[in-house]
């Protein structure tokens, strides 16, 4: 068993990291339980599930400075369909850790100004995808190359998809990042690209990517860089 301090987790929304203004973030899914029970059924209620939706709550100090502050982020987020959230729990940003993406519409966003306390707010999110449990494959560090990353053994493989989730923060000097995820039986052979990301050529970009069929039993990713220069990107991949 093992625990660890709050203080390592990390929340990256549509390509910023947004970490050092939360003091919470965290959420759960929910899955609707349809009530069945009809006269003559013995003494137990019965249920069938239904659909399912998820939640997530942050709050944390106000700061508004343009465009990197995270008043002007949650703002720019508000209301708009599809904004991509990755939530690295306390394990930490480290790659082969769990953290979990959420693609989501932030509903609620608050602000509490008082005499003599800071500035505070608090906001919320609801997506109709849940929780997508991911495995960290690159944590957010900067590359100033193509590379490719480590592989992540899954024990086995599994025959129902996946989903991928990229926070890119900034690109420097290059023309473009583009990023994949890759399979292999072994580990070390035999990798063939299974999901594709979209060319990034801006900075703050993000995406929710996901596939179908047999992932083998180990994955990595592979950025590609186009120009010379740098990259500061987050990739998560998890199975379904």
């Amino acid at each position: 068993m093992a625990f660890a301090h709050g203080r390592n987790g990390r929340m990256y929304v549509n390509g910023f990291d947004i970490s050092a203004f939360l003091k919470q973030a965290g959420g759960g899914t929910q899955v609707a339980m349809l009530d069945t029970t009809c006269m003559g059924t013995a003494d137990d209620l019965t249920f069938i599930p239904g659909l399912k939706k998820a939640t997530m709550k942050m709050s944390g100090l106000l700061d508004e400075t343009i465009v990197t502050g995270i008043g002007p982020v949650l703002e720019s987020a508000f209301g708009v369909a599809n904004s991509i959230f990755t939530l690295v729990p306390a394990s930490g940003d480290v790659i082969g850790q769990a953290c979990f993406g959420f693609s989501a519409n932030l509903g609620t966003y608050n602000l509490d100004t008082s005499v003599g306390g800071i500035g505070k707010l608090d906001a919320d999110a609801t997506s109709n995808y849940g929780w997508e449990r991911l495995i960290i494959h690159h944590a957010l560090t900067t590359e100033v190359a193509t590379v490719n990353g480590a592989a992540q053994d899954n024990g086995a493989a599994s025959a129902n998809g996946g989903v991928g989730f990229l926070q890119v923060p900034d690109i420097t000097g290059i023309t473009a990042l583009d990023v994949v995820i890759q399979d292999s039986a072994d580990g070390s052979t035999g990798w063939a690209t299974i999901l594709t990301f979209t060319s990034v050529t801006a900075d703050r970009a993000k995406q929710r990517v996901a596939i179908t069929g047999t992932v083998r039993q180990y994955t990595r990713y592979v950025a590609t860089f186009t120009g010379v220069g740098s990259a500061q990107f987050h990739v998560g991949f998890g199975r379904k």
